[in-house]
């Protein structure tokens, strides 16, 4: 396993909770509890029942907030399950973990790791 995917699938199982962006219209988001399942699959449990049609093959973000960390992790979704909540499945295709750092009234976010998935892994998902 790509040593920046492990620490970043770490990070997330940390903060469990984010902000699922997909576009639907005029670009939409909802709360989720996400999880990893295998190396590069994320799967996120969506609680909102007003969500309304299938999010599948929908290119999604995924954003996490913990302290001064962020994570931005994207991907494009290949499985959804539906029983009382909706449960969606994609594979990430790319994560990138960020600080925020600050000096005097100056505060900015530096990269702290990013994972970018192979091409060819790409090619196999489309």
């Amino acid at each position: 396993m790509n040593k920046k995917l492990h620490l970043i699938r770490q990070k997330v199982e940390t903060i469990r909770h984010g902000l699922l962006r997909f576009n639907g219209g005029a670009g939409q988001q909802t709360q989720v509890s996400s999880s990893i399942d295998t190396d590069n699959q994320l799967n996120c449990i969506i609680k909102d029942h007003n969500l309304g049609n299938t999010l599948l093959n929908s290119r999604v973000s995924l954003i996490q907030k913990n302290n001064d960390d962020y994570l931005y992790i994207s991907g494009r979704i290949d499985d959804e399950v539906k029983t009382n909540c909706k449960i969606v499945s994609f594979k990430i295709s790319k994560a990138c973990w960020f600080t925020r750092k600050r000096k005097g009234n100056a505060i900015w976010l530096q990269e702290k790791y990013i994972y970018e998935c192979p091409e060819k892994e790409i090619e196999k998902a489309s």
